[in-house]
């Protein structure tokens, strides 16, 4: 036992909670000493709250399933709800494969005043699982039961036996050496715990002034300096990204320690380790895993404050994106065609990438059913908007937005085929439009990106060509810029 309690002491000072846990559940087994069994309760209910949302609903994992643990499983059998005997009999399955446990003994013995176990199959698995979890458990209620069961029934016996042992369980008395290393474990509990108070009053403190001046990096260091006199990395890592010299290797080291707590804020719907940050916050996120699924999403707490950027994750909640914390929003990236069509957008976006055949690999093949005018006057509604990217562009989709209203409000427009051709509007310059050709492969496909520019304008173009092309081909492209006032070539 004493090597579980060391092995526990070592955990815990190293932040592996999980891990001390289970060094302490074993030691348990060993030595059901009653200290023992309340330090172990007290380390779950500190685990158990790190997995709870703001709501106090637990946290499912990124797949969206939830743990059965033994908490979970003893709230389960005490519960109120009215089920079948066979799904009794399915829970006390689940407890015999479980380890022991010092929550499930109580939550099993209040099962004794339910009718259904005086039947005596259904005693028998209830003895069987009690015998399985062990002492210490209340014994009056299943002396209750024992004078309600039929003198002929046949698992009398095996209750009696499991009164027995729980009558004549004696409390174990620790070593000297076990009784140290229990004190130094209830120490660093208790100085954690006081620690962790101070460090989530100062968040409290300071955070909601950081949130409501975005732009000032004095609250978040006057936050991080009191951060990191607590010896908390994350002011540390806030006092190293304001630096206008910060130390690289270390601001990576701390992130290789401390990305996933950082990230944990913003919530199930962010890609785990994909996050970028700057002065401290994020500012970069992508969407990926239970965002995916259908709506409604979580909504994005107040940590979504300082993004600036989401890389879109293929949900599609259409109000999701219209959530007051995403007002610092600026640019949303590798959004599919079909997605802009059904979504509102929050006014803050200023730059847009489109993939007119899905984002992130999907295959939303945008066409005529979905709307090209229609999505374009739509985003020119958006009053920020002022880039738009259309990746793996086609010219018709290119045409429409060229003659939609959108394309007289936007400073930017870039446009691509990947491995085909590239095209750049920029209204303000004195060469508006700027188009490339990468392949030779796609002359025919070029000639019709080149006419439905010209709804951007003729003013002025610069054609280049990154391959030689043959005098027919070339004489095709001269044709094509025909219209254009101004053509330069490169």
């Amino acid at each position: 036992m004493l090597g579980h309690l060391e092995r526990a002491a070592e955990s815990f000072a190293r932040y592996d909670e999980d891990e001390a846990l289970g060094a302490l559940l074993a030691a348990w087994r060993v030595c059901r000493s009653p200290a023992l069994v309340k330090l172990c309760e007290e380390v779950e209910q500190r685990l158990v709250a790190s997995r709870l949302d703001a709501e106090g609903n637990e946290k499912p994992s990124p797949d969206g399933t939830r743990e059965v643990t033994p908490r979970a499983m003893a709230s389960t059998l005490v519960s109120e709800t009215r089920r079948s005997s066979t799904l009794e009999m399915f829970y006390l399955d689940q407890v015999l494969r479980m380890s022991p446990n010092p929550q499930l003994g109580p939550a099993l013995v209040s099962l004794s005043g339910r009718p259904e176990f005086q039947v005596p199959l259904n005693l028998t698995k209830l003895c069987l699982a009690l015998k399985h979890v062990g002492p210490p458990f209340d014994i009056a209620p299943l002396q209750a039961l024992q004078t309600r069961l039929a003198p002929d029934n046949e698992s009398s016996g095996r209750l009696a036996f499991i009164i027995r042992m729980g009558r004549e369980w004696v409390p174990p008395v620790l070593g000297a050496r076990a009784e140290a290393v229990l004190r130094d474990v209830r120490n660093a509990l208790d100085a954690r715990g006081d620690h962790e108070r101070r460090r989530a009053s100062i968040r409290e403190q300071w955070l909601p002034q950081v949130y409501a001046q975005l732009d000032d990096d004095a609250a978040r260091l006057v936050m991080a300096d009191e951060l990191v006199a607590l010896g908390d990395p994350w002011g540390e890592f806030i006092v190293l990204q304001c630096s206008p010299a910060p130390d690289e290797a270390r601001v990576d080291a701390l992130l290789a320690a401390h990305r996933t707590s950082w990230e944990e804020p913003l919530g199930l719907l962010v890609m785990p380790g994909t996050t970028r940050f700057e002065r401290g916050f994020p500012v970069a996120v992508q969407l990926g895993g239970r965002a995916t699924l259908q709506p409604p999403w979580p909504e994005p707490g107040v940590a979504w404050s300082t993004v600036r950027e989401i890389d879109w994750g293929g949900g599609l909640d259409r109000e999701w994106f219209m959530h007051a914390h995403l007002r610092g929003v600026r640019r949303i990236r590798r959004m599919a065609f079909a997605a802009a069509h059904d979504l509102d957008l929050h006014p803050s976006v200023s730059r847009l990438e489109l993939c007119e055949c899905g984002g992130h690999g999907a295959h939303l093949v945008a066409g005529p059913g979905v709307g090209w005018s229609k999505t374009f006057e739509k985003l020119a509604l958006l009053p920020s908007l002022s880039w738009l990217e259309l990746r793996d562009a086609d010219p018709v989709g290119l045409r429409h937005c060229a003659n939609s209203s959108l394309a007289r409000k936007l400073e930017r427009l870039d446009a691509d085929r990947q491995a085909a051709w590239r095209l750049t509007v920029r209204p303000a310059e004195q060469v508006p439009i700027e188009a490339t050709l990468v392949s030779e492969e796609a002359v025919g496909r070029f000639v019709d990106v080149l006419r439905a520019a010209e709804g951007f304008g003729t003013r002025g173009l610069r054609v280049r060509c990154e391959r030689r092309l043959k005098p027919w081909q070339m004489q095709e492209l001269k044709q094509a810029t025909e219209a254009y006032a101004h053509v330069e070539w490169g």
